[in-house]
């Protein structure tokens, strides 16, 4: 048996990473596969579990900035971006309490237990002092922070659009309804399940990822699987994308923090990440992370045809002091290992700074071995193309291909599908049939005989899986806002 190609062989020879992966599975991990379906087959056939609950905050928006994986990032206004507004409403806003509970996110630790921001404190001093706090220099008091400026800089695209271009009319012209006439307060585990599953337009391929991630322990992958919904849930992600960038702030839209541009040497699309645009004390990490959950469900369109994997592409040319946010980081590293696994194709980071390289020595440590696996140091142009043609890399990292970007609003009308309630109606039970006899398929499935799995209860499931594709694809439209992505064309 031939050795595994190694990540960079993989680009070099362009052959996609197929390894534990739909279509070539070997009969021990086809065993495994049936053995995590049948765990979910069961916890969807349970009629004692505690719904998934969405999390609500009692009141302010204050509470969006306690760091808890589990606060739901949805139901109430956008939170501040600067800490200077921070400051304004907390001394005006009493303090309330939050309901959460403890998830799989939790502060990163040393390998004694240690947490990170101890150690960084501790340091106390030089390089590490100066980034304990996650924060960076204080918030300006230049005449640009008036009261006019900081509005600009808070409000949502929605706000933006509808101020610029003088109506009142929403850009998302219905209110949020869950699938499967679920209530706002809560997802069914089967509920939760299905919105998240058909984002890679194959279940099975949604379901390896977790296996994969620990290492084929069932049920460790199960109970990864199940932590991933209810925070999914908590997080209420697909009120999230019902509403999509109406809700996200202008200011990190336009800035280009982070985009979709091009695609890698194995059609992975990539997202560039301008370090250089983020400042600490210019945002809340809720807002940071709604953004980024944002974006990485939005990568799962553009990476159907991929097995949902991304390229990220760090670009840290002109990073300072005032760009490093260790909160960010750990955001980001977080989402990635716990609730998006497998998600990664390979984590370029573009960089000649010894000021990072700093950085990267404490963090290092911290991060999940398979997601470190995947990081490549790149000093310059040339570190890239290994992965990324010249002619397919944007001019601002050294290729030829001449992409700029600039955020391009919403039209007024594109989502007006999404007020169609009664189409929604249609679609959407279409939709709830495909699924019900997708999981019929899978029940056949699963009491078959191993060696007969290829055969007809397959053939069954391979047509029940697309019709739930083709469903989906009708039903998208009406469950999640159009996105800049659509605007430019990428999809």
């Amino acid at each position: 048996m031939e050795a595994p190609l190694s990540l960079l062989e993989h680009y070099k020879t362009k052959q996609p990473v197929t390894c534990g992966h739909v279509g070539a599975l070997t009969k021990e991990e086809t065993d495994k596969l049936r053995q995590l379906w049948q765990l979910v087959i069961d916890e969807f056939d349970r009629t004692d579990s505690e719904p998934l609950r969405v999390l609500f905050r009692l009141s302010d928006s204050d509470a969006l900035y306690e760091d808890d994986g589990l606060t739901s990032l949805s139901f109430e206004p956008l939170v501040p971006l600067s800490s200077k507004d921070r400051a304004q409403s907390e001394s005006a806003t009493p303090e309330s309490e939050l309901q959460s509970e403890s998830a799989m996110q939790s502060e990163s630790t040393t390998p004694n237990g240690t947490p990170l921001s101890n150690r960084i404190a501790r340091a106390g001093s030089g390089l590490l002092g100066w980034m304990s706090s996650g924060r960076s220099t204080p918030a300006s008091t230049s005449p640009d922070d008036d009261a006019a400026a900081q509005q600009r800089r808070r409000e949502s695209v929605q706000d933006h659009v509808q101020r610029t271009q003088h109506h009142t009319t929403p850009l998302v012209p219905a209110p949020f309804v869950p699938l499967f006439k679920q209530p706002e307060q809560t997802r069914t585990f089967r509920s939760a399940f299905w919105q998240a599953a058909t984002q890679t337009r194959n279940a099975d391929s949604w379901v390896l990822r977790f296996l994969r991630a620990r290492k084929w322990d069932v049920c460790a992958a199960f109970a990864m699987l199940r932590k991933t919904l209810e925070w999914r849930a908590g997080q209420a992600l697909d009120e999230i994308m019902f509403y999509g960038e109406s809700q996200l702030h202008m200011h990190t839209m336009k800035s280009g923090l982070a985009f979709a541009c091009t695609r890698d040497r194995l059609n992975n699309p990539v997202f560039v990440i301008r370090v250089r645009v983020n400042m600490a004390r210019e945002r809340s990490i809720a807002a940071i992370k709604r953004f980024l959950c944002w974006q990485i469900e939005t990568s799962q369109l553009l990476a159907s045809g991929v097995d949902g994997r991304v390229t990220l592409v760090f670009d840290m040319s002109g990073f300072t002091r005032d760009n490093i946010d260790l909160q960010l980081v750990r955001t980001l590293i977080t989402l990635l290992t716990n609730y998006y696994p497998e998600t990664l194709g390979v984590m370029l980071i573009y960089v000649n700074s010894l000021l990072f390289s700093g950085l990267w020595a404490l963090i290092a440590p911290f991060i999940d071995p398979n997601v470190k696996a995947k990081i490549i140091l790149a000093r310059n142009a040339s570190g890239l193309v290994p992965f990324i043609d010249r002619k397919c890399l944007p001019v601002e990292l050294g290729g030829s291909k001449a992409f700029k970007y600039e955020y391009v609003v919403p039209e007024i009308n594109e989502n007006s599908c999404m007020g169609d309630v009664k189409a929604r109606g249609v679609v959407e039970r279409t939709f709830g049939d495909a699924v019900d006899a997708y999981e019929r398929a899978t029940r056949t499935w699963l009491t078959s005989k191993s060696d007969d799995v290829s055969v007809d209860a397959g053939h069954e499931r391979d047509s029940a899986r697309e019709a739930v594709c083709k469903a989906f694809d009708a039903l998208d439209p009406y469950v999640r806002a159009r996105t800049l992505y659509h605007r430019l064309e990428f999809i």
